[in-house]
């Protein structure tokens, strides 16, 4: 998985940013929220014109959101051409791989670069108490950390 972190780690050098929304703005990335189904938190997609558009479900909170935002963005910029449908339908694609990849993508986005190097120099931080300053899920946190 490094040369998805070497991804996250030269987008965010390039547009000065770590923000999944203001990454989609400088990479002409769309993002809509919509009202969608309890189960559904968000979705990419491409036009026809080849235009890719995030979805995200509108009543996620402000971290949900730009964990949503990152981990949808990774499926873009990881998985061009791949969608849950075509997932679905092509039964030899291992979607659970897909989705641990989007969700180091957006870890790697969301937690510093330099966060372990500081949690060495000062007091080290628990990946449950990352998890809750950062409102990452647990797991997202722990794939960053994972040797």
């Amino acid at each position: 998985m490094n040369e998805i972190e070497k991804l996250a780690h030269r987008i965010t050098a390039r547009f000065q940013s770590n923000s999944p929304f203001c990454l989609c703005d400088c990479m002409g990335v769309q993002v809509q929220r919509l009202d969608l189904p309890e189960q559904v938190r968000g979705f990419c997609f491409r036009t026809e014109s080849g235009k890719p558009i995030i979805v995200l479900k509108e009543t996620l909170s402000k971290t949900e959101s730009g964990y949503c935002c990152a981990h949808e963005l990774g499926h873009l910029l990881l998985h061009p051409g791949l969608n849950a449908q075509v997932i679905a339908d092509l039964t030899n694609l291992c979607a659970p791989r897909y989705e641990r990849e989007a969700d180091f993508f957006a870890a790697c986005l969301l937690i510093d670069p330099n966060f372990e190097e500081w949690s060495l120099t000062y007091n080290p931080l628990t990946q449950e108490q990352i998890a809750l300053l950062s409102g990452l899920p647990r797991r997202v946190v722990g794939l960053r950390f994972e040797k």
